[in-house]
């Protein structure tokens, strides 16, 4: 099942169902890559979410079910934070082993599946060797403006 096509929000022209192949946005410490991105494009060439509310389902998915999933230490401490290891409780070192890509597939409804890819720095405990995030706060605090940015990559227009 797929969302209505409107018309076109800025020409009122017709549109038809389109996907952008790929776009990155970047909020460090956070990367954000769409593949496949469902859109709506006129003939005129405007490009536009398939709906209104589109980017604010996105996000809410990203944070309140996808970024839930990604393995990630414990923050304790209020004024001296520190991260311990989600496994075995070791404090993890402050500086990150590498970077990470975690791939998502969105499935929302009336849209087809499209990727995002959320590429950011991972933290290797010296212990047990689990490889995680320092923390879902700190990602979450990053993941609009990210967002954002790759859908400015894509070319899609901000509609009123």
């Amino acid at each position: 099942m797929s969302a209505p096509i409107r018309p076109c929000p800025t020409c009122r022209g017709e549109a038809e169902l389109h996907s952008v192949a790929s776009a990155s946005g970047r909020e460090d410490p956070l990367a954000v890559t769409l593949r496949a991105l469902p859109v709506q494009q006129c003939r005129q060439g405007h490009v536009h979410f398939t709906s209104v509310d589109f980017p604010l389902t996105v996000l809410e998915h990203l944070v309140k079910e996808d970024e839930k999933q990604l393995p990630a230490a414990e923050k304790k401490g209020f004024i001296f934070k520190k991260f311990q290891c989600a496994q075995c409780d070791r404090e993890l070192l402050p500086e990150p082993d590498h970077r990470h890509s975690f791939e998502v597939e969105m499935t929302l409804p009336d849209v087809k599946a499209f990727i995002v890819e959320l590429s950011m720095p991972v933290y290797k405990c010296a212990q047990c060797g689990k490889e995680q995030l320092h923390s879902l706060d700190e990602i979450r605090d990053h993941t609009p403006g990210a967002l954002a940015r790759a859908f400015e990559a894509a070319g899609v227009a901000r509609e009123a």
